[in-house]
């Protein structure tokens, strides 16, 4: 994809939550707004447990707008949340990925390496050098 791809305008990251909030929760809060809202509390992979933030998405651009300014700083099961516009472009990346894996390369991303595998310069580190290592 392009780099000059925007984060969607109807999504908010809320981030301060308090780990026994539920994204059921979060939907019931922020329903106020859109009743459509959808929200997902990010989790560690391994353990499922709440890693404190959410990214919350909107059917419009207004009631995420109207989300945004009256629910920071809002006091949710005993926390203070943060709300603030996602700047995550995962979803779209995430799409673009399953398009590669599925054969269509037509994006002219080339993944490889010109010096073969190793990344910029080739050296790997910093290195000693001439001195030793002081």
């Amino acid at each position: 994809p392009s780099a000059e791809i925007k984060a969607p305008e109807n999504v908010l990251f809320v981030c301060k939550l308090n780990p026994v909030t539920t994204d059921e929760d979060l939907e019931l809060i922020f329903a106020r707004f859109d009743s459509s809202a959808k929200a997902e509390i990010i989790r560690d992979p391994d353990t499922g447990a709440s890693l404190q933030y959410a990214f919350v998405e909107f059917s419009t651009n207004e009631s995420c707008n109207e989300a945004y300014l009256k629910m920071n700083n809002a006091l949710v099961d005993d926390r203070r949340i943060r709300v603030d516009f996602s700047q995550s472009v995962a979803k779209v990346w995430s799409k673009y990925q399953k398009q590669y894996r599925q054969g269509d390369r037509s994006g002219g991303i080339d993944r490889g390496f010109a010096d073969g595998g190793r990344g910029r310069g080739g050296g790997g580190g910093r290195g000693r050098g001439a001195r030793g290592g002081r």
